[in-house]
């Protein structure tokens, strides 16, 4: 995957876990999704074939049996998905429980990856992330 992920997106999920991937998106991501448990907190990530390769190999430089501990734990709940003809998805009873989704998504670029938020997960990290810290942040870049 050449370019990066950007963008949001609120796409509708049903009852028994069936979302609508945006097309943006998935035209990036290619025609094999891989969901898994977002690592850094609670959403879905989702890698394309490529890039979800890259990122089992970087769990496996992890040594020992703490590694072996961090792989069985994102890679089990890890699921390979095809878009059907409408661009739909399903997403595993254990997946959205990770990420705490009942009713509304929010799917987001992010980089190399795009990541699945319940919508009001998504609402509190942007509430838990001011302007003033962006700025100090990137005050020291040369934008």
């Amino acid at each position: 995957m050449s370019e990066l992920l950007c963008g949001t997106y609120y796409p509708s999920i049903d009852a028994k876990g069936r979302m609508s991937f945006p097309n943006k998106l998935r035209e990036k991501l290619g025609a094999e999704l891989y969901l898994c448990i977002g690592h850094d907190d609670h959403y879905i990530a989702v890698y394309s074939a490529e890039e979800f390769e890259e990122y089992q190999k970087k769990l496996f430089t992890i040594a020992g049996s703490k590694g072996a501990a961090i792989r069985r734990k994102l890679l089990s709940g890890a699921d390979k998905q095809v878009p059907d003809k409408q661009g739909r998805i399903f997403i595993t009873q254990l997946l959205r429980d990770h990420a705490f989704i009942t009713d509304e998504v929010v799917v987001v670029g992010s980089a190399n990856r795009a990541e699945i938020w319940s919508k009001t997960r998504w609402d509190e990290f942007n509430d838990g992330v001011s302007m003033d810290e962006i700025n100090e942040a990137l005050s020291e870049l040369v934008l």
